[in-house]
């Protein structure tokens, strides 16, 4: 999944990784703060993983999923 995170700083990115990292379910691939764009893979629902991004303290908007490639 791909979501485009309002990161204004170093610190958000950090916020973003903390949230992430507490919840098992959810991978981190992928975080660019300058592009504002987080990249996960995830058995969770997209709206849980927003939640974890935006009780990070960022807005979050999912910007599109992926299949895994056979």
């Amino acid at each position: 999944l791909e979501f485009a995170v309002q990161m204004s700083c170093d610190g958000c990115a950090d916020a973003v990784r903390a949230a992430l990292a507490a919840a098992p379910e959810v991978k981190l691939l992928e975080l660019r703060p300058r592009e504002q764009a987080v990249l996960v893979e995830t058995t969770a629902a997209a709206e849980r993983v927003r939640e974890l991004l935006e009780n990070s303290g960022c807005r979050a908007v999912l910007k599109g999923m992926g299949g895994s490639p056979e």
